[in-house]
């Protein structure tokens, strides 16, 4: 090869390394630690956990138990979605033998699902899920991990980690300790379950009782590849993803024959008859008011996850029949549960069907507290599921807060979009 051949060929690999080097999907919310890497795990598994980045913490991300927090990411290469789970270990700077436990799983539609991958030159996706800070998690300084389990391309793993302070949680690890360990696979440390299949949308043997489902399949269990149904979670939802970009199959892949991309679902937004809402031809925004006492000069206050130890009937997720796009607008439905009426409520496609257990309540979304403060539940479809506070918080004026501290009332303002 000539001088000027070797230049060229030089020249041209190093112009693609950019591009092929911000393909990858990456954390951006939870902020993560440091400079992280945006390549799946090795497959040695040499740099499991967190691809053994430095634990710089550049943002501290602040979890206090109740609270929604919103998983974003940033790359193009979303591989056609696949499946995630989001864990917690109580170490500071994770090692091989720190222990993982799942506090919120999204089978299938994760990062965004698609015909394969976005476009390299366009943004990347703005698709997100919200998720609920559970009780079961003790206080203090830990880290958090997304895992993700691609659905089209190399049998990968990719995980990237951030730090977290949770407040408001339990003194002890009893609650936490019960979760389900997070999954491997793809890699080769001892707890990886072996290779997953291609061209699949992946359940999780355990997948705890928090989380959603985003995806339309075909959906197999990750370890052992057996076609299967996608899960229930007893706990509800607690979040949805919201997809508003378009995806663009990657170029010769066998895959584009697969559906576009199914929505994602919002959790339902109660609207009282003092609501206000705006609508636009791009999306559809209502926005919730109701009317309050005055509020105290801090108003950080927190949502608490519709969680039970007893099993709640759950809706199986179903795909609507056209693809979401951008100028479309929601259905809207109404829901009047006896014996007070219920105002018309935003349907979600994958919102949990309340049982008849429960104490009724007025406005979906709210946090409700037992006389005593020793319970709270979240007001899902006029019913709330109560359960015990973590020790040493109360329940109070729809907030958990620590006993002998003030507490805090979150204004009953909610946006689906």
């Amino acid at each position: 090869m000539s001088a000027k051949s070797t230049l060229i060929a030089a020249a041209v690999m190093l112009a693609m390394a950019p591009l092929h080097a911000g393909a990858h999907m990456i954390l951006k919310s939870p902020v993560p630690y440091g400079n992280p890497n945006n390549s799946p795990l090795e497959a040695t598994g040499s740099d499991f956990p967190c691809k053994a980045v430095p634990y710089t913490v550049n943002t501290m991300n602040e979890w206090s138990v109740g609270s929604e927090q919103t998983l974003s990411f940033t790359g193009t290469a979303v591989h056609g979605g696949g499946s995630c789970q989001i864990s917690v270990t109580t170490d500071k700077e994770p090692t091989k033998e720190s222990k993982w436990k799942v506090i919120y799983s999204i089978e299938g539609g994760c990062p965004v699902e698609a015909a394969g991958n976005l476009d390299q030159n366009g943004p990347s996706t703005n698709n997100a899920f919200k998720y609920t800070v559970p009780a079961e998690l003790p206080n203090g300084v830990m880290t958090m991990a997304w895992t993700w389990f691609n659905k089209i391309g190399n049998r990968e793993m990719y995980m990237n980690c951030a730090p977290i302070t949770v407040s408001g949680g339990s003194d002890d690890t009893a609650g936490f300790d019960a979760l389900p360990d997070m999954a491997v696979a793809n890699i080769g440390v001892g707890t990886s379950c072996g290779t997953t299949a291609d061209s699949k949308e992946f359940t999780f043997e355990n997948p705890g009782k928090y989380g959603t489902v985003a995806g339309t399949g075909p959906f197999v269990d990750l370890c052992s590849g057996k076609t299967t149904q996608a899960s229930s979670f007893s706990g509800g939802s607690g979040g949805s993803g919201n997809t508003d970009t378009d995806p663009a199959p990657a170029p010769g892949n066998s895959s584009a024959a697969n559906p576009p991309s199914a929505p994602t679902a919002s959790p339902p937004v109660a609207t009282p008859p003092s609501v206000s809402a705006t609508e636009s031809t791009f999306r559809t925004i209502k926005t919730v008011t109701a009317p309050m006492p005055p509020l105290p000069s801090k108003t950080d206050g927190v949502f608490a996850p519709g969680a039970s130890s007893a099993i709640i009937p759950t809706a199986s997720a179903v795909a609507p029949s056209a693809p979401l796009r951008p100028t479309g607008q929601a259905p809207a439905a109404s829901v009047s549960p006896q014996p007070q009426p219920q105002p018309s409520a935003t349907p979600s496609p994958k919102s949990p069907v309340a049982g008849s257990a429960g104490e009724a309540c007025g406005t979906d979304g709210a946090t409700v507290c037992s006389a005593d403060g020793t319970k709270f539940g979240t007001c899902n479809f006029g019913k709330a599921i109560m359960r015990p506070v973590a020790d040493g918080t109360t329940c109070k004026d729809g907030a958990i807060a620590k006993r002998g501290e003030k507490e805090y009332r979150h204004r009953n303002q909610r946006t689906a979009v």
